[in-house]
C-alpha cells in the first residue's frame, strides 16, 4: 500500500519546522488520511513537498517511531505501523462540572501553567506578544456582548503555550480542551453578589496582569501574575465546598 492521499503543506516561517513537520504527519496518521501499512513518500519527497531539509525529515520520522506511530523495515522504507489510535488525555465536560475536580483540575493546571507562563515571559516575540493581546481583544468583545467567553479564554491560554516555545504545552492545553476553564456557573451560583459579568470581568483583569507581565518579559512577575490567576480560582471553589459540606453536617 502506498501513500495515495498524503498531503502536506509547505512549512514556511514556523518557529519549528521538525514540530510542525511531525504535528502534520501525525494528523494525517491518526486521522485515517495515512492507513495502517501504508508506506510514507521517500524522505527526498516529504522534503520537497514540506520545504524542510534532510535533517528535519530525518528528526520527524525519528519522533513518529518513537511515538510507534510508524515502523522501519530494514531496505524497504517507513510504515504506518498497524496500531495507530493514540490515547490522548482528556478530562469530560462531566469531570469538571462537579466542584471537586474544578479544584483538582485547577491544580493540574498550576503545576503546568505555572512554568509555561514563565517560559513565555522568556521566549515570547512581538508576534506572540499580537497573539496574546488579540486573543484578551476578543475576550473583551465577549464580555460586552453578554457572552461567556469560553474559546477566547482557551486562546489566551494557547497563546501563552505558544509563545513558551515548547509545543507540549500547546498540547496539553487541547487535550485537556474545555477543562482548562473551570463552569463558570459553579463560581456565580454560589455567589449570589457575583454575576456573570461580573465575574468575566475579574477573570480578565488577572488575564491582563499575566499578559503585561509576559509583554515585559518579567519572568517573576508572571509565574506570580498566573499562580494568583489560577489560586483564585481555586480558593473560590474551595470556599463552596467548605459551604456545602457545613450545610451538609449541619443537616446530620
Amino acid at each position: 500500500m502506498t501513500a495515495d492521499n498524503f498531503n502536506i503543506e509547505q512549512l514556511q516561517g514556523s518557529r519549528s519546522l521538525t514540530n510542525d513537520l511531525v504535528e502534520s504527519l501525525r494528523n494525517q496518521i491518526v486521522g485515517g488520511n495515512l492507513q495502517p501499512g501504508t508506506k510514507l513518500p521517500a524522505a527526498r519527497d516529504i522534503e520537497e513537498k514540506a520545504g524542510v531539509s534532510r535533517s528535519v525529515v530525518r528528526e520527524a520520522v525519528a519522533a513518529l517511531r518513537a511515538e510507534g506511530l510508524i515502523i522501519s523495515k530494514q531496505g524497504v522504507g517507513m510504515f504506518v505501523a498497524n496500531n495507530t489510535v493514540k490515547k490522548s488525555f482528556k478530562i469530560d465536560s462531566d469531570e469538571f462540572s462537579s466542584i471537586e475536580d474544578a479544584v483538582q483540575i485547577l491544580e493540574l493546571r498550576m503545576a503546568v501553567e505555572l512554568e509555561m507562563a514563565t517560559m513565555a515571559a522568556k521566549k515570547r516575540t512581538a508576534k506572540h506578544m499580537k497573539n496574546i493581546w488579540s486573543a484578551l481583544d476578543a475576550f473583551d468583545k465577549q464580555i460586552d456582548s453578554g457572552n461567556d467567553a469560553l474559546k477566547e479564554d482557551i486562546a489566551f491560554h494557547l497563546a501563552i503555550a505558544d509563545a513558551s516555545g515548547n509545543p507540549y504545552f500547546s498540547r496539553f492545553i487541547k487535550y485537556i480542551g474545555e477543562g482548562v476553564i473551570p463552569s463558570r456557573e459553579i463560581i456565580t451560583e454560589n455567589e449570589k453578589s457575583l454575576d456573570s459579568q461580573e465575574y468575566l470581568a475579574i477573570i480578565q483583569k488577572e488575564h491582563k496582569n499575566i499578559a503585561s507581565a509576559i509583554d515585559a518579559k518579567d519572568q517573576v512577575s508572571a509565574r506570580a501574575a498566573i499562580y494568583e490567576h489560577l489560586n483564585n480560582s481555586r480558593s473560590r471553589h474551595i470556599q463552596i465546598v467548605k459551604k456545602y459540606k457545613e450545610e451538609l453536617a449541619a443537616k446530620s
